[in-house]
């Protein structure tokens, strides 16, 4: 039997670059991913297009878009996917004005529906 990408990223190595938990060492908070700032509607197009492609090279767009599914609470990947939900929160809030981000959803797929919702 052979393995498919999926089966390889759904195990539980969170040390492969490959794994959608996976930090790299120079992973921070304070990372800004992309220059562009979402001001509203007039540009959440080319807003999300351009953090789906850095969050994609993090490897964080299956966690946002919830393909990789939030481990449950007894889960022994939950506080890693908790730091990852926490990480990409930042990412995003760097990248947005601060009207917007006074107001938004602190679970990463909701702040990704959210800013949808308002803004496309």
């Amino acid at each position: 039997m052979t393995n498919t990408i999926d089966d390889l990223i759904n195990t539980t190595d969170t040390n492969s670059n490959n794994h959608p938990l996976y930090f790299h060492q120079n992973d921070h908070p304070g990372l800004i991913l992309i220059s562009k700032k979402l001001t509203g509607s007039e540009n959440y197009g080319s807003w999300k297009r351009s953090m789906m492609i850095a969050l994609n090279e993090k490897n964080k767009l299956k966690i946002v878009t919830k393909e990789y599914s939030e481990p449950s609470r007894d889960s022994n990947l939950r506080p890693l996917w908790e730091r990852n939900n926490d990480m990409i929160i930042s990412w995003i809030l760097n990248t947005v004005t601060d009207e917007i981000s006074n107001s938004l959803n602190f679970v990463a797929s909701g702040l990704w529906s959210e800013l949808q919702e308002h803004y496309s």
